[in-house]
């Protein structure tokens, strides 16, 4: 019989963590009896719920919520508690602030070995003073209830162990999972049929930036620097794929560029379409690892972004692109008219610097990291 592995995450929406987790247990199906466990919030960006609901066994727990309620969050952890002795997992994996406390409390005493992956540390630079101390407090307990704390990036391992989040024996760097093979091997068909689907002039230069319009992805840097760049060159065009509660001070601040500020909306299928972009911008202000910017360059799109967690893994790893310092809409102007200008940095990227990425954060090293892990694990018997 394959051990069974559960995996716990507060919801399936469209993002990193969700899509890594997906894309990790298809791969590991084979070897493992996989069941997800999942809340019901969905937010604006999608939802891939049903896709995961129809390859693996999935239980969705309505009170498994991602907002903070402390009644609704003890009825959860009992609620996983009394799954965990129905399904009598081998390992429990937690995903996400919320399922992550959770999870590892509600594992407690389970026989499971258990290990939480930290996509993103729950507490950010936009908290306030008392509700970063909670997030730590909490992510400082919860530690005690797991055997390994899986970082995605060495910066934000760093950032836990800074925290007092965890001992250093504890931690395992394994960045997040993502397919450096590019979606079509034939990247001026796929730029034409990109460009096409997002109504892009077919022979314009085009910067792009993918992602949800919030505060953490820094709306007003991202607007900056477009306009700069949208001055300064009279025959660029630049595209934004996504939506969100933000787009309109986007939208309201480029204004007026006759038809050369696109709007694309939110598109499921992403992976296909970055090979428009001549350069990716990403403003991001946190992150764990940022996907966008993998998945960029995995399409052979060089990229421009934000040194936040993760970044140095990747811009570090080969020549893709250049790292600026967050909120600095001149240096992402600059750089991206940098790469514009340098044959060797244009799009596409060659496959040697391609290469050089995946090698250090692809898809290969994370699966055959997360192996070595879970066998680990196996031998192991629950915290106490």
């Amino acid at each position: 019989m394959r051990p069974r592995l559960v995996h716990v995450i507060t919801r399936f929406c469209v993002g990193g963590a969700q899509l890594s987790v997906f894309d990790m247990c298809r791969d590991l199906r084979e070897d493992f009896d996989i069941h997800m466990v999942c809340g019901p919030d969905v937010g604006d960006e999608g939802s891939i719920y049903e896709e995961v609901a129809a390859e693996f066994p999935t239980t969705l727990l309505p009170v498994l919520r991602r907002a903070v309620r402390p009644r609704e969050d003890v009825r959860a952890a009992r609620a996983l508690r009394r799954l965990y002795e129905r399904l009598r997992p081998a390992i429990v994996h937690t995903h996400s602030s919320k399922a992550g406390v959770l999870g590892r409390l509600a594992a407690r005493d389970s026989g499971a070995g258990v290990v939480h992956t930290v996509h993103g540390w729950g507490h950010t630079p936009a908290d306030s003073r008392a509700r970063r101390t909670a997030f730590v407090t909490s992510e400082r307990l919860a530690a005690r209830w797991c055997h390994r704390l899986v970082a995605v990036s060495r910066d934000t391992r760093d950032e836990g162990l800074r925290l007092g989040i965890g001992s250093p024996d504890q931690y395992e760097v394994i960045p997040e999972y993502v397919d450096y093979s590019p979606a079509d091997p034939d990247f001026t068909g796929t730029r034409r049929r990109a460009r096409e689907a997002l109504g892009l002039p077919p022979d314009a230069t085009v910067v792009g930036w993918v992602g949800r319009f919030m505060p953490q992805k820094d709306p007003g840097t991202l607007a900056d620097a477009a306009g700069r760049l949208l001055e300064a060159r009279p025959e660029l065009h630049v595209c934004f794929v996504g939506d969100g509660p933000d787009r309109g001070e986007v939208e309201s601040r480029l204004d007026g560029r006759d038809g050369r500020v696109h709007f694309a909306g939110f598109r499921k299928d992403i992976r296909p379409l970055y090979a428009a972009f001549d350069v990716l911008l990403h403003t991001s202000r946190w992150e764990g690892q940022p996907r966008v910017p993998q998945e960029a360059i995995a399409e052979r799109v060089p990229v421009v972004t934000a040194r936040v967690a993760g970044t140095r893994d990747l811009i570090g790893s080969g020549p893709v692109g250049f790292e600026v310092e967050p909120g600095d809409a001149e240096a992402f102007a600059r750089r991206a008219g940098q790469v514009l200008d340098d044959p060797a940095l244009r799009a596409p990227l060659s496959e040697e610097a391609v290469g050089a990425v995946a090698a250090a954060n692809g898809r290969e090293l994370a699966l055959a990291r997360h192996r070595e892990l879970y066998a680990t694990l196996l031998s192991l018997g629950s915290p106490r």
